[in-house]
This record gives C-alpha cells, structure tokens and sequence, in this order.
C-alpha cells in the first residue's frame, strides 16, 4: 500500500520537473494532513533520486497552546526521520493590523518569509509545500467570487520561480488521507478548519458541497480549465515581458509607460504589462484585483492628461501627461536645504533624490555636445563660481534657458515643459552663485553652455536613487 501514492507522486514531480538531483529541499510543514503526507513522501522517495531534506515549521500563535503543540510535534516527527529541523514564530494579529491585511494573509507572508530565509541562510534550492488538488479547487472558487481575472483563475503552478514546488497539486485530499490511513502515519488536526469564521472553510464546508451535488465531476472540470488557463498564461506572460522591457525608460525618476505606447497593445497584454509593472515597481499582486487594473487602463485611455489612482499598500499609479508612473506618496520637500560640490576635479554626492557625480574634463574634437543625455550637463567650466550649490524650487527663481536669450520664471518654464505640479518642489536645482545654471533633467542654462572657446567642461551626472520596496 505504500506505493498507492508514491509512485504518482513521483511522477507528477518529474513530469513538472521539480525536484533535481542532489537537490536540497525545505518543507514546509504545519503538522496536518498534507504537509505530513508530504515529507513522509519525499522522505521515501529521497534515497533514489538522491536528495536531501530539511524541515521548517511556523507558528502563527494563533491557538495558543495548541499552535504549541503543533511545533512541538512536528520537532518530535523531524527528529525521528533524522532531518534537520527549523522553527519560526510571529505575531500575526499584529502584521495584519499594521498592514491592514486579513489575518490569513498576514500569516501566509510571515510564514513564506520565514521559510524563504531559512531556505537562503541554510542554502536549500527548494521549497516544498503541501497543497493538493483541493486547495486548488477551493482557490479557483476563492477568486472566482473575488472577481479575479483569467491570472487569478489559473491558480498555482506546480513550480514558481521564486523556488516553491507542490509535488502534491495534482493529488485529491481523500487519496492523501487513505494514504496516511493505510501507512498508520499520524498527523495533527486543526480545530480551526472546522471554523466558519474564515471564507474559506465556509466554500469548504458549504458551497463546494452543494456544486458537487450538481456536477460531481466538477474538480475534473476545473483542473481541466486551470491547465488551459495556465497555457495561454506562459505565453501572455512572456509576451507581456516582452512590451515592457520595450516601453520602460530606465532613465525614469521612478518607474513609467508611455500611456500612447500602452493602449498601442491589445487589451489582454495591457493588463499583463501593468500587472507586471506593478511588480516590479513593488505592488504586492496578492492583494491587486481585476478591478484595479481596469483602473488602470481607464487612466490611462481618459482624455484629461492628469489623474490617478491609488493601488494597495500605499502605491498610487499617477497619469502625468503621456506617462503613468507608479509612486508612493512623496515625502514633503525640504526647499531651504542646500547641498555643495566643491570643486575638486571630481566627487559623488546623494542629495535630492539622487545621486550626483561630476568631473572635469579638456574638450574634444570630436566630443558630440548635441546629444548629451537630460541626466548629464555639460557646461564650461571657465564661467562658474565655485563651489556650486544644489537646492529645490523658491517662489521667484528664474533663470535663462539654453537657446533663450532673455530669463524665464521657472514656473513658466515648469508649465511649458508640462512638469507636474506635484513634482516641481522636488526638482534639484544647480546654482553658480546664486544664478541656476541646471534644471536638472530638463534645461541648462544659456550662461554656461560649450563654446568654441572652452578649455575645460565641467560634467555633472544626476541618478535617480530608486526606492526598492520589499
């Protein structure tokens, strides 16, 4: 009896290629059913692939004594196989209120960032977790009623680039437990499955119920649909990959699309290439829903050329003119601080936003001064006033633009250029006394432009620093 379950396990992880050999992989366990059947599994399977194991568990300090228990089991379980075993707690209640968050959704993100650390500090090329075919029937009809799209639909991947595998998705709940009956392999039961307090549990315990009566084919059904759904997602997804990497400007202050470069797409990759750009921006995908991104793109497909929107965990998605740009609310602007460089052949210096490096350089022949980037100034050194200073935007600034021969307001000049307004107090200024040689990123000043009679260019170059949220 013991092969009933081995052996098509086995091949579901080698037709989805998730396990390697002499892999070294982390499972996750909590004590219940799945997860038990599952290192137990792989604990037999490993001598003949080879592979070796590791075993992590989390309490959520949910149930007290009993989540005690729990990590306690799972200790003892650990030991008797001789694996490694690695324990991890957190408070959950108190992450979801901070992050407004669900508590369950609270406990996925500690419980996934403990595993991903102790997988990295310990060197595991794998994480291993227990979800079967029910829990993936059961998240199908989660998002379903959520209004999640075709992405939200597909449900779990055997194997996700992040390193997770789940050599039991293909395996129904009732088979495990049949299983795990028939080998005497005892496990831990969770009263709080029982609870119709969580949405979960009531389609468990209620809904799925009632749909089985009607079709009982249904899990076949929806497994059938998810494997089309996941098709056409591996090749939306690369598509989507694609259109990005051609419409970012790395050049960007914060991460951009070209709002004409975006609706140019058919409807089904605009959606991904936002979805996708979210994330990499740092947008937490679990908690965006369809209804976001069509947000998103009615945001973009508006005529007013400003607007915006706002997007979980604090992200709002600003359309300014031809862009969208992802954002978080910007701290308040410091227009009186001012910073120096001082004039000393070369130097860095992060101010601003932004990182500032210049160096002195003798012209060249054949040096193209036409096609220097907005981020890179190129002036004459002979005309500036050391040490130069950098500062933000004063009520009365004026200065003269390249080409220009008369002086300009900068606001006149921020509303020409069509600046946002609520990026003007944050644009660094460059200053030779107290005249604005550089609107950094947008105009150098006619005062200080390359002439033929330069003998020396003084080059300054201003990088956004990117804010990198987890």
């Amino acid at each position: 009896m013991t092969t009933t379950l081995s052996k098509p396990v086995s091949t579901y992880i080698q037709t989805h290629r998730l396990i390697q050999p002499h892999d070294r992989v982390l499972v996750g366990v909590s004590g219940g059913p799945d997860s038990t059947a599952l290192l137990h599994l792989l604990h037999r399977l490993a001598p003949g692939w080879p592979i070796s194991l590791g075993v992590a568990h989390f309490d959520h300090k949910l149930r007290g004594a009993a989540s005690q228990d729990d990590a306690a089991w799972v200790a003892k379980l650990a030991e008797a196989l001789k694996l490694p075993f690695f324990h991890g707690e957190g408070d959950v209640r108190r992450h979801a209120q901070q992050e407004k968050i669900s508590v369950q959704m609270a406990a996925r993100q500690l419980r996934l960032e403990f595993f991903h650390t102790i997988r990295q500090r310990h060197h595991y090329h794998k994480l291993a977790l227990g979800h079967t075919a029910d829990d993936q029937l059961e998240l199908f009809f989660l998002r379903l009623l959520r209004g999640s799209g075709p992405e939200g639909l597909k449900g779990m991947w055997p194997q996700s680039p992040t390193g997770i595998i789940r050599p039991l998705l293909g395996t129904p709940k009732t088979r495990i437990l049949a299983w795990l009956a028939s080998c005497q392999l005892p496990f831990r039961e969770d009263a709080s499955n029982l609870s119709r307090h969580y949405r979960r549990n009531q389609l468990r315990l209620d809904l799925l119920p009632q749909l089985l009566s009607y079709n009982p084919r249904l899990p076949a059904a929806v497994e059938h649909l998810q494997a089309l759904l996941q098709e056409q997602e591996e090749y939306l997804s690369q598509e989507a990959a694609i259109n990005l990497d051609r419409l970012q400007t790395s050049a960007a202050a914060c991460p951009s699309l070209p709002v004409d470069g975006l609706l140019a797409l058919p409807p089904a990759i605009q959606r991904r290439v936002l979805r996708l750009a979210l994330a990499q921006a740092g947008v937490d995908l679990n908690r965006l829903t369809f209804d976001h991104v069509e947000a998103a793109r009615k945001l973009a497909q508006r005529p007013q050329p400003a607007g915006e929107i706002s997007l979980p965990g604090g992200w709002r998605l600003v359309r300014q003119y031809s862009e969208l740009q992802f954002t978080k609310e910007s701290p308040v602007p410091t227009p009186w601080s001012e910073f120096i460089l001082p004039e000393q052949g070369g130097g860095m210096l992060n101010a601003l936003g932004r990182t500032f490096t210049w160096t002195s350089e003798l012209p060249a022949e054949n040096y193209d001064f036409s096609s220097a980037h907005p981020s890179v100034a190129l002036m004459d050194q002979q005309r500036l006033d050391f040490p130069l200073r950098l500062r933000t935007f004063r009520p009365g600034d004026r200065f003269q633009p390249l080409g220009m021969t008369g002086v300009k307001k900068l606001q006149d000049f921020f509303v020409d250029a069509k600046v946002p307004r609520q990026e003007r107090p944050f644009i660094p200024l460059l200053l030779s006394r107290e005249q604005i040689i550089w609107v950094v990123g947008y105009r150098l000043a006619e005062t200080v432009k390359i002439t033929a009679e330069t003998h020396q260019i003084f080059k300054v170059e201003a990088r956004a620093i990117r804010e990198h949220t987890p």
